[in-house]
């Protein structure tokens, strides 16, 4: 048969693995947990975590076993290794991109994929899936290292229990090491009953801490004839350690120390703080009433000599009083009132309110109506992107760093997962404070009081570390706007002279009433007798904890930096990464198993960043020559292994046999192109959609009956009222110019026109008359209409002064006067573009166009089989689990396939217009 009569031939690998949210074995499977060994070992707030599992194939033939292991975000992973009948394999920290590419190079002989995911608040995800002869026995270990940082009074440790099926060999062991004498040591788990109390066992003698928790398979019962586990949870253990008034701690190992710093019963500085508060209309509802319970309860615990000012902004800035007042009970009282009156609708004027905010404290200062010894502070809370007034996000950054320049610490506060968190982050560095994500779940006005009780009490302001006589080098952050009770202040560093005998370390402060300052010394060869007699957990931990602090510490840096600067700070972050073996967001860990064919298998482990989408994993096709190659008579020996080549998409089959672990090729009914199709020998299973154009294939295949034509997907949408992101594909001729989105409030309009094959856009053409811009982008150049100027560039070169456009490689990101974004990204082989349209706000704004009628809330219902726009009913298609990543969204999720013609829904119009800056009939 000739090769261009395969073009819609299909076939679908079912591969034997599943896919689970935590390391166990699949439901009736021969998979058992036989030993789960978590030890963790903390020496001077530093904690290296070792798991190991062994799983053991009971059965009499291959199975996939999982190793899926959450940490904490905080921490690094420094080691992977697993044995596999027999054979050991290690992981191997690379620069990201150096990793990418060798996982790029080796998708074509099939592999594993393991990844780090975004999972929670604090938690992140590993994730490994591999092959187990049988009767075999797979041996996974990890280990990651983390500094535990001194929060509210405590060092809190927290471990991740989630086997999901009872462990033979269970157990858990902490080991805690400090140079101080330790105050108390807690333990408990989410899971704990009254029945495992008192199989958790704690001890403390001086500097040294215990605490095991084993509990045995028969207490791992849900009930006594259960055979479901109860370990389901967090395990938490938080200790303290004894201090005083002094300059701090200092530890010194093999020529590095750790110098901690938290003086205690410090008399508490006055601080003067505006609350600036989200009130646009994306906050109705329950992130309004979790605010307002949020503020009541701060508000009820300001210390009277504090000074306070609130503001609300929408479009508009509304003040609670214009000057600041101090914290009595009757201003306390105004102060609810006000809060609990605020009602959310409107847009959202970033520029205005925080500028406004930082005028208060300004003008409060200068009229010298602010304690001379205070700490100003603004804290912001925000659920959204800037709608109204300045909504360039880098000219809101040099407003309000200059307006708070001097003035006050900047604090942000982003409210759920749409919120812009990279603008916040950097933001709130670049004014010397942070910004923290609330995650809007149930206690997210717990998250909030807590938040702020980390800033509530400031009892040091400007604080330096010195180490007098050029000692050290290599110094991590030694000077600090503020040292808040109940935290710590850590410096590390290098000695760099041998003939050195005694460390000298220098703190000075403003206290609240006078000046701080204080001087310890530390006897070098004593320490290292001391600590080799103590015999640390690893010896190298001071050098080690140097580097994780001085490595975060860049990553911060990173993240407002610019230019050379910025090139300059990666360049060192990276260094030490692959020095130390870390792996973090600059770097991968890649692991290759050895395969009977001497193919290989990667798996890259990467560490997303909390402003990333939340990462996912995925497991590629296996290699054909495995999986679905000879042994499977798919395809001769001496042909392309790629699975890309073999069905470069394969579709669902309706008629398929779920149940068969090995490949099968049928008839099928072609809807919907999945990338990646698995299915687990187990009955859950796990199916992953990718709705891109099927390619032809050239390999000579087993006889299939072809599906017929689809018209693919040419945009994305993603719509904050739906949980399903909306596959759209438009069923038009290629030379006509449709209507994608017309707002007349907003005075934006989107067309596009159709490539020939109508699976993308050739171009697409952009007006945004407020701001006297057009652009006209096509698979080969970008041109820019703004007023009297024209640019044309290809996309291989950047744009100069276009505000709310982002280019980046092969992306353009359009801000659509802050109500929507539009990513643009250019596809190769051959040259086309793919669209997605994102709406930022739920709003009740009119729209028109093709995807603009979908945008307003009322409009469309989306259903299982069909999606309803303006009261129209067309058929649809629903996917659990759907693959984004040509539209470059990282994260997959559910997905809704929709096709519509050019004159579906808006009362019949059609949405065909003259030209590329045309606008729609009626508008």
């Amino acid at each position: 048969m000739a090769p261009n009569k395969w073009r819609n031939i299909v076939v679908v690998l079912l591969a034997v693995c599943e896919f689970r949210p935590n390391h166990g074995a699949p439901v009736g499977s021969s998979m058992d947990i036989y030993r789960m060994d978590i030890d963790c070992k903390v020496t001077s707030r530093f904690a290296r975590t070792l798991i190991t599992t062994e799983i053991q194939n009971t059965g009499n033939s291959s199975q996939e076993a999982i190793f899926d292991v959450e940490l904490p975000k905080t921490a690094f992973i420094t080691n992977f290794s697993m044995t596999v009948d027999g054979v050991t394999t290690d992981g191997m920290v690379k620069k990201k991109e150096d990793a990418e590419q060798q996982y790029d190079r080796a998708v074509s002989r099939g592999e594993s994929a393991g990844l780090v995911q975004s999972t929670g608040r604090k938690m992140e995800n590993f994730k490994i899936c591999v092959n187990v002869g049988a009767r075999a026995t797979a041996i996974f270990k990890l280990t990651y290292e983390e500094l535990l940082k001194r929060h509210h009074g405590s060092y809190e440790l927290q471990i991740k229990v989630q086997p999901k099926q009872l462990v033979e060999n269970f157990q858990i062991n902490v080991d805690i090491i400090e140079p101080q004498e330790i105050s108390f040591v807690e333990a408990h788990g989410t899971f704990i009953t009254n029945e495992l109390v008192d199989v958790v066992t704690k001890s403390h003698t001086g500097n040294k801490a215990h605490i095991t928790f084993k509990p045995t398979m028969h207490q791992q019962r849900k009930c006594a004839i259960c055979s479901e586990t109860l370990l389901d949870g967090e395990f938490t253990i938080k200790y303290d350690v004894k201090r005083e008034t002094t300059a701090g701690n200092i530890q010194i190992v093999n020529g590095y120390f750790v110098h901690y710093f938290a003086p205690s019963s410090l008399a508490r500085l006055p601080k003067n703080v505006v609350f600036v508060i989200d009130c646009s209309g994306s906050m109705r509802g329950r992130k309004m009433q979790q605010t307002f319970e949020a503020f009541t309860k701060i508000l009820e615990e300001l210390p009277e000599e504090d000074h306070v000012g609130i503001l609300k902004f929408n479009e508009d800035v509304s003040k609670w009083k214009n000057n600041l007042v101090k914290a009595a009970p009757d201003n306390i009282k105004s102060a609810k009132e006000f809060v609990a009156q605020i009602t959310a609708r409107g847009g959202t004027n970033i520029n205005a309110a925080l500028v406004a905010a930082a005028e208060m404290l300004r003008n409060e200062r200068t009229s010298k109506a602010l304690p001379e010894i205070s700490t100003s502070i603004i804290i912001f809370l925000s659920d959204g992107d800037p709608t109204s007034g300045v909504i360039d996000l880098d000219t809101i950054m040099r407003n309000v760093k200059s307006a708070t320049e001097g003035v006050a610490t900047l604090y942000s506060l982003g409210f759920g997962w749409d919120v812009d968190y990279g603008f916040l982050e950097k933001m709130s560095l670049q004014n010397g404070g942070l910004a923290r994500r609330i995650y809007e779940d149930s206690d997210s006005a717990l998250q909030l009081q807590n938040f702020y009780k980390e800033v509530a009490f400031p009892v040091l302001l400007d604080v330096s570390v010195q180490y007098p006589d050029l000692q050290v080098n290599d110094l991590t952050q030694n000077s600090f706007n503020h040292y808040y009770q109940d935290s710590e202040l850590i410096v590390a560093g290098h000695i760099d002279n041998n003939d050195i005998h005694v460390l000298t370390a220098q703190v000075t402060a403003q206290g609240a009433s006078e000046q701080f300052s204080m001087k310890v010394e530390t006897n070098i060869k004593e320490d290292d007798v001391i600590a080799t007699e103590q015999r640390y957990a690893f010896g190298d931990f001071t050098e080690r904890l140097w580097a994780y602090l001085t490595i975060e510490q860049l990553l911060t840096k990173q993240i407002s930096a610019e230019g050379a600067e910025k090139r300059n700070i990666t360049e060192e972050a990276l260094k030490l990464c692959l020095k130390y073996g870390f792996v973090t967001p600059l770097t991968s860990m890649v692991i290759t198993t050895p395969e009977d064919d001497n193919d290989g298998r990667k798996v890259v482990a990467n560490k997303p960043k909390e402003d990333d989408d939340a990462l996912s994993w995925t497991q590629p096709v296996k290699t054909a020559g495995r999986t679905a190659g000879p042994r499977a008579g798919l395809m001769p020996r001496g042909r392309s292994r790629s699975p890309t080549r073999v069905l470069q998409y394969a579709r669902l089959l309706n008629s398929v046999n779920l149940n068969s672990p090995r490949l099968i090729a049928t008839e099928v009914n072609v809807d919907v192109v999945p990338a990646i199709v698995r299915v687990p020998s187990g009955r859950r299973r796990k199916i992953m959609y990718d709705l891109n154009p099927v390619e032809e294939v050239t390999t000579n295949l087993p006889t299939i009956i072809p599906g017929p034509a689809d018209v693919a997907a040419v945009a994305l949408i993603t719509l904050p009222f739906a949980s399903d992101k909306i596959f759209l594909g438009i069923d038009e001729t290629p030379d006509t110019w449709i209507n994608l989105l017309h707002s007349p409030d907003l005075e934006i309009t989107l067309n596009g026109k159709l490539s020939p094959d109508r699976r993308s856009f050739a171009r697409l053409g952009l007006v945004n008359r407020k701001k006297s811009l057009s652009m006209d982008i096509s698979a080969h150049n970008i041109t820019v209409i703004s007023g009297q100027d024209t640019q044309t560039v290809p996309w291989t070169s950047t744009l100069q002064g276009v505000r709310s456009v982002n280019k980046e490689a092969r992306k353009l990101f359009l801000t659509l006067e802050g109500r929507f974004r539009a990513i643009v990204l250019l596809k190769k082989n051959p040259d086309h573009l793919k669209l997605h349209i994102e709406n930022k706000k739920a709003d009740s704004e009119f729209h028109m166009g093709l995807i603009g009628q979908m945008m307003v809330k009322d409009n469309i219902l989306v259903e299982s089989d069909e999606v309803t726009i303006l009261g129209e009913t067309y058929p649809a298609k629903q996917f659990p689990t759907c693959n984004f990543s040509s539209y470059g969204v990282k994260q997959p999720g559910p997905c809704t396939k929709v096709t519509l013609k050019s004159s579906n829904a808006f009362a019949g119009v059609s949405h065909v217009v003259p030209g590329i800056f045309d606008f729609p009939p009626d508008s």
